[in-house]
């Protein structure tokens, strides 16, 4: 077990590296492998919290119990209400995620590192069309790498005082910025200005607790909410195009349908078998209503108070204050693409949102 304790930056530096060579390099090689992402995700992340049982048993960790009695839940409806049971492992491993952001922990050189293999796959996505990915995962894809990217540099600048990366940060975040909008990838576009406003108040956003607070409920049980509003207003037939797409092409008939379905299942919800009637293929586009209709309203409030206490967590941890502000610019950039995506919920995207987490926590030595 000490072993394991001992190693657990590196097996978890092992795991984004995996996840990250086998997602998106290849689209036929992610199609494979992607299938049995969640699951390692929750193999790899519950062998590393076994070593830390013996502190959650002495703490009696409150976080732990949710964390069960979510999964149970999980489990339990996904039997009731006859569905696919690898369902199971989506909101398993944000819970896991969640509570290992609280007892795993990165070396500052892992963060590093870390930071700059998220990167180092920007070169090729600008230069190679890459039409064989859905343009909307390209976009994020863009958005991910240039949020690694210019934390990299943040180490850097940090170690080395090249204030000058300044500019290849800005760089960098205009160039994808660019791609995404030239992939018409407007969740990805949205992330993206989301990042750069928090990287500007970056300051007030480590150290106004309150503020940080409400930016967390907006991106997390708003984004629920959003999906209510959107719903009326494409039902009130307002319209409009943006980048060659129309403001309402399809995503409220979406919501609106598992908003009915989950209303006659509220407890169980209706899991991922369910065939949609306003979409060829069963995808609800939203992160936090994902959770909400495929699992049931017990599942969905036990894993909204798991994420906002693994931020609030970081934002209360020691740490770097810059880095902690990229951390946090990059999460909420995330949780609001996926208003519009599953997007963080789903590996590989998961795992740069358990990432970022631990960039907002404190290093080994810093404890």
């Amino acid at each position: 077990m000490e072993k394991i304790r001992n190693r657990e930056d590196i097996i978890l530096a092992g795991l984004f590296g995996y996840l990250l060579l086998s997602s998106f390099i290849n689209q036929k090689v992610y199609d494979v492998l992607g299938r049995y992402a969640s699951l390692a995700v929750f193999i790899i992340l519950a062998a590393l919290l076994v070593p830390h049982m013996k502190e959650m048993l002495q703490n009696r960790d409150v976080k732990v119990i949710l964390a069960g009695a979510a999964m149970l839940a999980a489990g339990i409806n996904l039997i009731v209400i006859g569905s696919n049971k690898g369902a199971f492992f989506i909101p398993a491993d944000l819970c896991l995620i969640c509570v290992a952001s609280f007892y795993l922990r990165l070396h500052e050189k892992t963060k590093k590192y870390t930071a700059a293999a998220g990167s180092i796959l920007t070169i090729l996505w600008y230069g190679y069309v890459r039409w064989d990915y859905n343009f909307n995962m390209a976009g994020l894809t863009f958005m991910l790498f240039m949020m690694m990217g210019v934390t990299y540099l943040e180490f850097l600048k940090k170690e080395k005082n090249y204030e000058y990366l300044t500019l290849a940060q800005i760089l960098m975040y205009v160039t994808s910025f660019i791609y995404a909008t030239l992939y018409h990838s407007r969740c990805a576009m949205a992330g993206i200005l989301v990042f750069g406003f928090c990287i500007t108040i970056r300051r007030i956003l480590v150290s106004d607790r309150l503020f940080f607070t409400i930016l967390l409920v907006l991106t997390t049980a708003g984004s629920v909410l959003f999906t209510m509003v959107y719903v009326i207003l494409g039902e009130k037939g307002i319209q409009g195009r943006f980048l060659y797409k129309d403001l309402f092409s399809g995503r409220h008939l979406i919501w609106k349908e598992l908003w009915g379905a989950y209303l006659n299942h509220p407890i169980t919800g209706i899991g991922s078998s369910y065939r949609l009637k306003s979409f060829d293929i069963f995808e609800v586009h939203n992160g936090m209503l994902d959770i909400l209709t495929v699992h049931g309203t017990i599942v969905f409030f036990l894993v909204l108070i798991l994420i906002c206490a693994a931020m609030n967590g970081a934002h209360m941890a020691k740490g770097d204050r810059k880095i902690k502000g990229f951390a946090f610019a990059a999460l909420f950039a995330m949780l609001t693409a996926s208003f519009f995506e599953n997007f963080f919920t789903v590996p590989p995207y998961s795992i740069f949102f358990f990432m970022f987490l631990l960039f907002g926590q404190g290093s080994y030595s810093q404890i």
